[in-house]
């Protein structure tokens, strides 16, 4: 009776399995071995080994796991007392909701120890069109602009491949690059041809051919970034219109001895005639109104349906339908003055005039403004 009496009831825990036993009196160490429990250093017990007992002590023992955990892709070993995946992050402060495990974080751990992997969470920042977003996750570059809310295309320029695993503090920088295209037309000049006419008296010009610019279409490729034109570039050219060479006739004809001596006796003022082939006036045949045009009215200095600049000097005149360079003889019927003039223009377009004189040739037959005259082609 006094064996039985000379004991103290303790409690024990083991890894939160509790059992009661009664021990003789000494220390913790002691009553653990009286139960055939062994412990080593890496095991937790309290109170102390050293303690001694006493009627009701608890004694709480907790075995040691060996973790081996690769964090980040390092490697790191650690024992614990936790029996839990769970336990065992927040002993290593790898309990952020958003690190990514390996095993389940519910799950056990056995006095065997267990292997896991971690990828911690980052926090890193996306700059989007000038604006930085915060955010925290595991995975790449592309994962975080999708957290940051940014919609990306493979033509878009990102600071890192959007592939990259994240690191700590990683600065990413994303700019929108969108690719437009347009065209332009582009006119082409015309070329210019002089083709000799003996028919024509030297110096005298015909326009047979008029000039037609031409057209091309370009295709340009336009590239902006964040909303801004940084590049440009022609990525094609296509010929819409060719354009038609002007042909102009320039006459080489040398003046007939009667031009000449009409020229001279027009200059002397020995006929009325300021140019003709004969000096006589005519009597009869084509009859109209003859009009006239150049000083003070604008046209000088103009182009003429030849292509020459209108002289009002020249002894010139516009006829509707005659070829451009005939040589016409005019009449005034008032006076019998007379003139021969080129036709080298168009005109006049009022009903019952046939011929539009420039200044000098409505000089020479006497006209003022308006004249009927008799005219005949050379």
């Amino acid at each position: 009776m006094a064996k039985v009496l000379d004991r103290n009831d303790v409690t024990i825990t083991i890894d939160g399995v509790t059992q009661q036993t009664k021990v003789k009196p000494g220390t913790v160490a002691q009553a653990l071995q009286a139960q055939g429990i062994t412990v080593n250093t890496h095991d937790s017990v309290q109170p102390a080994l050293g303690t001694r007992t006493a009627d009701g002590t608890r004694i709480a023992v907790n075995y040691g796991r060996k973790l081996t955990v690769d964090v980040d892709g390092k490697k790191v070993t650690r024992w614990t007392t936790a029996r839990s995946v769970s336990t065992a992050l927040s002993q290593l402060s790898l309990d952020d909701p958003l690190n990514v495990v390996s095993v389940s974080r519910s799950a056990g751990i056995s006095r065997k120890g267990l292997d896991f992997d971690v990828t911690t969470a980052k926090d890193v920042s996306v700059t989007a069109k000038g604006k930085k977003h915060a955010v925290k996750l595991v995975g790449t570059v592309g994962d975080a602009l999708k957290k940051a809310g940014v919609q990306y295309d493979s033509d878009d320029q990102v600071s890192h491949g959007l592939n990259t695993p994240l690191t700590k503090g990683m600065a990413i920088t994303w700019s929108q690059i969108d690719k437009k295209q347009t065209t332009k037309k582009i006119s082409l000049d015309f070329d210019k041809k002089s083709v000799k006419d003996a028919s024509m008296a030297k110096g005298d010009t015909e326009i047979t051919t008029k000039g037609v610019n031409g057209e091309n279409v370009e295709t340009w490729q336009l590239i902006y970034k964040d909303g801004k034109l940084v590049s440009q570039k022609k990525t094609a050219t296509k010929q819409t219109k060719a354009p038609v060479t002007q042909v102009t006739k320039v006459g080489t004809k040398a003046p007939s001895s009667s031009s000449s001596s009409s020229g001279s006796s027009s200059s002397s003022g020995s006929s009325s005639s300021s140019s003709s082939g004969d000096g006589s006036p005519l009597t009869s045949g084509n009859s109209c109104q003859a009009s006239t045009y150049g000083e003070g009215d604008g046209t000088a200095g103009g182009p003429t349906a030849s292509g020459e600049t209108f002289d009002p000097s020249k002894m010139t005149a516009a006829h509707k339908t005659l070829p451009l360079g005939s040589v016409v003889k005019v009449t005034n019927q008032s006076n019998g003055k007379t003139v021969t003039v080129r036709i080298n223009d168009r005109g006049p377009y009022i009903a019952g005039r046939c011929l539009d004189l420039s200044t000098a040739a409505m000089s020479a037959i006497g006209g003022d403004g308006v004249a009927t005259v008799y005219y005949a082609v050379q």
